[in-house]
């Protein structure tokens, strides 16, 4: 029984403690923590407004090159086919014409017309080396104009990750 005595009492006070700690009224929010909050949601916007501007720029920047692209995609294809088009041209006729041509020796108004002809022949026989450089040099700034345009699309989807998540409700 004395342990009883001496047992209760504790037991009361430890009950006592406990329900004063959970009892304790809870702060409410102060003038300071409601300005803290509103000043964390204006740097939030202004984070915001600054990566929607820079996606506009990107996007805009992005049409651009895609403008880029197809007009030398189009030179590109042009040249291209106008390469083929003189392969399309070449026959077994043109190498014999051109050793006829330079065995006879034309006079007057023939040797400038063999000369043209002979001249033609030859481009039709070797290729334009005009157009085989062109298509060599749209075929490069067609990959550098592809690859400024994945940089773009890779900054792009850099700011769609940072984008946070809006949760619907």
């Amino acid at each position: 029984m004395k342990t009883f005595a001496l047992i209760a009492p504790l037991l009361a006070g430890a009950a006592a403690l406990a329900s004063a700690q959970t009892t304790a009224p809870s702060r409410g929010a102060t003038l300071d923590d409601v300005v803290s909050e509103i000043r964390a949601m204006r740097g939030d916007m202004q984070r915001m407004q600054e990566a929607s501007l820079r996606a506009q720029l990107l996007v805009a920047r992005l049409q651009v090159e895609e403008q880029r692209i197809a007009g030398i995609a189009r030179d590109l294809a042009q040249t291209e086919s106008e390469i083929q088009g003189m392969e399309a041209a070449r026959n077994p006729f043109a190498e014999k014409m051109l050793q006829d041509l330079s065995k006879e020796p034309a006079e007057g108004e023939g040797a400038a017309f063999a000369a043209m002809l002979k001249t033609q022949l030859e481009k039709l026989q070797n290729g334009d080396p005009a157009l085989k450089e062109r298509q060599a040099s749209l075929s490069q700034r067609l990959a550098e104009e592809q690859a400024r345009w994945t940089a773009f699309n890779a900054q792009l989807e850099a700011l769609e990750r940072e984008m946070p998540v809006v949760k619907k409700r």
